[in-house]
């Protein structure tokens, strides 16, 4: 008799295919899935119309804006679900029910409720991904949940996610990634994210690249969905308070232009950078879209909800001592979000010296990203996760960093930052930014390759003091396990 134990729904689960950890499948792969879903959720007496939704889809800031979501809408008292992916250090933080992951009694119960009610051959055919999705479907309906905010997986149309009820759908930002399942041009990506719009559903995106906003906008005009676009309908800018930091904005929407006319000022984030500034400003406006026909809304709570959203490895400083160095953790794994990670750590820390530890998967733009980092670090460590099946060799990560930069592709296609106007990135450039020349961060003798990413966290404390930043980022895998095993065992 099988034992109906936490860590025998786990094993099941990971029985079945995840293609996150495939370096590539083809788009083909998922065509006429959400047909084999939508069956399932019938079976399951439709438990994704039992609750209002917001749907959220981009390459970068997906999580950001799912988090910043959360907590505006528990300021106000509201019963909150949030399904997010990947999880940090366990599959049930997934789920979220008011800022708290499944507990693994419930989740055990709830995997087995519906591996009982589904077909045998049919749960084979489903992926991990999948899988997960539907526990979320019925998860927030057993809980009542009054609002459920869905991240999409991988890009929009095919993704199961996509089978939400939404109230609300947020493109936040589209670049280069996933381009074999994707496309190779910013309009074929956007083109599928956009596959989350829904007819007469209202849509909230911050893309400003010409070609991607086109594509959303023509789906968006095909299904007679009302569109929401940053810096036509609503505005971010710097707040001119006097107490003002570096990142405190103010937010803007008037009508005609939009249909709720709101304000907001001095908001400063708890997670840093421009880029969070525009997630912010996704995050308002769904909120007021969702909200418009309901009671008042309350200003006080919006910027408190805002101020006290935080989601780890976004940007996310720690610091165990003041005689120990800063340490800044950014799952960033494209050239996109790499671009706004240096340009971040630029920002924040213009006059420190910046030492970096980097690992990603197979199949990234590792080329792109090692343009962004050019001539920002004293010192690179290359490694690797300690068990994932998609992870690049450091000796590999070397070989191309080591390249000459005449030999690196030049990035010749357009992206999302290219298109932020002052009052969107709201920072100038900062004078005093430590920066080596393009060679130094090349040279051998600043590229320590270390097959173990403790032992390279290990090495980088040893040459860092009290001044040095440390920057980890390429991976979210990386970026995870190396912040629990600083956080397990300090700076050993």
């Amino acid at each position: 008799m099988t034992i109906r134990s936490f860590e025998e729904s786990i094993r099941l689960l990971e029985n079945r295919i995840n293609l996150e950890e495939l370096q590539k499948f083809p788009s083909q792969a998922m065509e006429g899935r959400l047909d084999i879903l939508r069956e399932i959720l019938a079976l399951l007496g439709h438990p994704e119309t039992t609750y209002r939704t917001l749907h959220v889809a981009g390459t970068k800031g997906k999580g950001s804006t799912c988090s910043m979501l959360e907590s505006v809408f528990l300021g106000t008292g509201q019963r909150v679900g949030r399904y997010t992916s990947p999880h940090i250090d366990s599959l049930t933080e997934r789920l979220m029910i008011d800022g708290c992951p499944c507990p693994p009694d419930e989740f055990t119960e709830l995997f087995f409720s519906i591996y009982d009610q589904v077909d045998a051959n049919t749960f084979q055919l489903l992926t991990y991904f999948e899988v997960l999705t539907l526990l979320a479907f019925v998860y927030f309906a057993q809980k009542k949940v009054d609002v459920a905010i869905f991240e999409v997986g991988l890009g929009g149309r095919l993704d199961a996610t996509n089978l939400c009820c939404p109230d609300v759908s947020i493109i936040t930002s589209i670049s280069y990634d996933h381009i074999l399942q994707l496309g190779p041009t910013l309009a074929d990506i956007a083109t599928e994210k956009s596959g989350i719009i829904k007819s007469g559903v209202p849509v909230v995106t911050t893309v400003l690249h010409p070609e991607a906003q086109n594509a959303i906008r023509d789906k968006a005009k095909l299904v007679d969905a009302p569109l929401f676009v940053l810096n036509e309908h609503f505005f971010i800018c710097r707040s001119d308070m006097p107490d003002a930091s570096r990142y405190t904005f103010r937010y803007d929407a008037v009508s005609p232009q939009f249909p709720v006319e709101f304000s907001l000022d001095n908001v400063t984030l708890k997670m840093q950078g421009g880029h969070q500034i525009r997630n912010a400003s996704a995050a308002i406006s769904a909120f007021l879209l969702f909200q418009q026909k309901e009671e008042a809304i309350d200003a006080a709570k919006i910027r408190s909800g805002l101020q006290q959203s935080f989601l780890p490895l976004r940007g996310e400083i720690i610091r165990l001592s003041e005689n120990s160095p800063t340490i800044v953790f950014d799952g960033a794994h494209n050239g996109s979000s790499i671009r706004a990670f240096i340009k971040m750590v630029s920002e924040m820390f213009p006059k420190q010296r910046l030492l970096l530890i980097f690992g990603t998967a197979m199949g990234k733009d590792v080329e792109g990203m090692f343009t962004g980092i050019s001539g920002h670090f004293h010192h690179i460590f290359l490694t690797q996760t300690s068990d994932s099946k998609r992870r690049f060799p450091p000796q590999g990560l070397r070989s191309i960093l080591a390249s000459s930069p005449d030999e690196l592709p030049c990035r010749d296609q357009e992206d999302e930052e290219d298109f932020l106007e002052p009052s969107v990135s709201l920072l100038p450039d900062i004078d005093g930014t430590v920066m080596f020349p393009p060679d130094m961060d090349r040279e051998m003798k600043n590229i320590t390759v270390v097959e173990n990413c403790k032992d390279a966290l290990k090495q980088c404390l040893q040459i860092a003091d009290s001044h040095h930043v440390i920057c980890i980022t390429g991976s979210l895998y990386l970026t995870a396990e190396l912040r629990k095993h600083l956080l397990d065992n300090g700076l050993k």
